[in-house]
């Protein structure tokens, strides 16, 4: 009972930490660099405790441990990094945290001599992505995405665990040192880059992270990435959440015309979970699904903010903004953002609904789509038009207006679910 009120304690403090982060600032939001290195693994509890006491004592130090893990990574991780020794609470294995060194880095030349190296040259391959990360936060795509923000900064962790990517002597790493989002805090791992030509997949997940940082939608409570709390790209998951990795998907696809055919290629096939067996996936036809089940898959959200962003005048300035103006309306999911474009672009609604048409297979009724749409005159008149086209098509008549541009197969891309926004739920 001790534990829980001290839990409760912390997550109020917490909250309070992100409503009062919350407020528009009067300037860019802006990245504060932090460098850290794994000094150590420590155990933090014995794994194999003997006896009653040992036992009892295990048992103590496994609720201390809960609670300073709590903390950490709500508060510390989050607010207050700091420079120095650190402790890094293990999420793979309670018997074990991490020392890790901090440090804030101000410049390139400085990361390149915190890694031990006198040039790029002389960086592992996952060194390498993390100074591609450290570069690409002070590119224009990004610059430009500062503004959207209601952040006035944010923490961005480098975690360099070379020397401790061994998954023989320690198979927590990888996971432990995830990349993730919390909103006020990034991190971006080496661990998890350290491969050939990593900078684009890294540079990639940043801008993932990043669109996180600056969404505040709360996901479903429950399962919202199915039994198994992981998902894929092109996994059937719920509205809310279809929509936070939807939004993040779409602006890597903004930032980089590979990444955007992977996102498209992604939808060709969907992953659907087991109801009763976590992880256990069927792939099916997107034709085999319903309307609102194809706007529950985060690869399918994605397309059609990129679509509205690409193929409509001054889309992607109009899809921002209809995302900042639905920023507090916490339960959203991607209707609440449609809506408030085709509120705002009366002109451009036959253009959305033809997107969101084409994107759900023309399986949606018109009742459906004005939640997507509205229920304007323009709406009215797409709806009227679109019943005529499948009349024609249904009478013979060949049917115009483009078509899906989706090719290939999916790469089955698994992403591990971490906390991915102040109000997120894992």
């Amino acid at each position: 009972m001790k534990n829980r009120k001290i839990i409760w304690l912390l997550m109020f403090m917490v909250v309070g930490f992100c409503l009062q982060t919350g407020t528009v600032s009067a300037k860019d939001t802006e990245f504060d660099f932090y460098y850290q290195c794994i000094e150590k693994v420590v155990q933090i509890n014995d794994p194999e405790p003997e006896g009653w006491w040992g036992h009892t004592k295990s048992a103590i130090k496994t609720g201390l441990n809960f609670v300073k893990k709590t903390w950490e990574k709500a508060v510390t991780r989050n607010y207050a990094l700091g420079e120095g020794t650190k402790r890094w609470y293990s999420d793979e294995n309670k018997n074990i945290a991490y020392d890790v060194k901090r440090v804030k880095v101000t410049s390139e030349a400085q990361l390149l001599e915190l890694m031990g190296a006198k040039s790029e040259a002389d960086l592992s391959d996952g060194q390498k992505a993390l100074l591609a990360v450290f570069r690409h936060s002070k590119s224009q795509n990004v610059k430009d995405r500062m503004k959207y923000s209601y952040r006035s900064s944010i923490n961005v962790i480098l975690s360099d665990t070379t020397g401790f990517d061994d998954p023989g002597k320690y198979p927590e790493v990888g996971d432990d040192f995830w990349p993730y989002s919390s909103g006020p805090t990034i991190q971006m791992s080496s661990s998890h880059y350290n491969w050939y030509s990593s900078d684009e997949s890294a540079k990639s997940t940043f801008v993932h992270e990043f669109a996180h940082s600056f969404d505040r939608t709360i996901k479903e409570f429950k399962d919202p990435y199915g039994k198994d709390g992981s998902h894929f790209a092109n996994e059937l998951t719920k509205p809310r959440s279809a929509f936070v990795e939807g939004w993040a998907e779409f602006n890597e696809m903004l930032d980089s015309s590979d990444k955007a055919r992977q996102i498209r290629n992604n939808c060709d096939l969907i992953k659907v979970e087991s109801k009763t067996k976590a992880g256990d996936y069927t792939n099916v036809e997107p034709e085999t699904l319903t309307g609102e089940q194809l706007l529950s898959v985060e690869c399918i959200n994605a397309v059609i903010m990129h679509r509205m962003a690409t193929e409509i005048t001054g889309g992607k300035d109009k899809v921002f903004a209809a995302f900042v103006d639905t920023r507090w309306e916490l339960f959203r999911s991607l209707k609440t953002v449609t809506k408030k474009f085709a509120k705002d672009n009366s002109g451009d609604i036959a253009a959305l609904g033809r997107i969101i048409d084409e994107a759900t297979l023309g399986k949606l009724s018109d009742k459906q789509l004005m939640e997507y749409i509205g229920k304007s005159d323009a709406a009215l008149e797409f709806l009227k038009e679109r019943a005529a086209a499948k009349a024609d098509k249904d009478n013979g008549t060949p049917a115009t207006g483009p078509e899906a541009t989706n090719t290939g197969r999916p790469l089955d891309i698994k992403v591990k679910t971490e906390t991915q926004n102040p109000f997120s739920v894992k």
